[in-house]
């Protein structure tokens, strides 16, 4: 079975893209260009989960600086059906918290009715809120920002979990309102233009 043997988890840029891509393709659609626009655009890391020899998961994050805060979106996730319920999505995301040293709050979203998504995210210390719930904790200018930084528009769920010990995540994702980022420039280049061609069909 293509699930027996050890997992590695290879963290890599551009070069891993090809290999993640095929995964992401097949589960998120049209929707894996978003990945591959974060990546494209110099910001976005791969983690690939590989036994024997075989790529059986994938993940895209990407550090970002919004305000004051500094976040690191777990973008898109993905493992083959025949692997899942075996630990590979946990061993991707503790993996991605390792490699996102110095971050003061992770952050993934999704859409409502993901069971399998918020499974995980809150066995790993994670909680959703949905976007009415945020902009209720902290403004709408904040969760603006959200959404630019992580292209959640489409999403409901928003999973966080603080960088730091005794920190509250609600408490220092109020700072992301100060300006001095380049969270337009992001949103631009990777979500807002690749939804343009998407619709476009191109």
């Amino acid at each position: 079975m293509v699930c027996d043997g050890p997992l590695n988890i290879v963290i890599g840029g551009r070069e891993l893209i090809g290999e993640a891509e095929e995964l992401l393709r097949k589960f998120f659609g049209s929707g894996y260009r978003y990945a591959r626009a974060v990546v494209d655009y110099g910001i976005g890391s791969i983690a690939l989960a590989v036994i024997n020899g075989v790529n059986v998961g994938a993940a895209v994050y990407y550090k970002v600086t919004v305000g004051l805060v500094r976040l690191c979106v777990i973008y898109y996730i993905a493992v083959i059906e025949e692997c899942r319920g075996l630990g590979i999505g946990k061993a991707l995301i503790s993996t991605i918290e390792e490699a996102c040293p110095d971050t003061d709050v992770y952050m993934a979203t999704t859409w409502l009715g993901n069971d399998a998504a918020d499974r995980l995210y809150k066995s790993l210390g994670y909680t959703g809120y949905s976007w009415d719930d945020l902009s209720k904790l902290l403004g709408r200018r904040a969760v603006d920002k959200l959404l630019k930084a992580t292209c959640g528009y489409d999403d409901d769920v928003a999973y966080i979990k603080v960088g730091a010990p005794g920190k509250d995540a609600i408490n220092v994702l109020r700072n992301v309102v100060y300006n001095g980022d380049d969270v337009e420039k992001l949103w631009r280049e990777t979500c807002l233009y690749v939804w343009l061609r998407i619709r476009g069909g191109r």
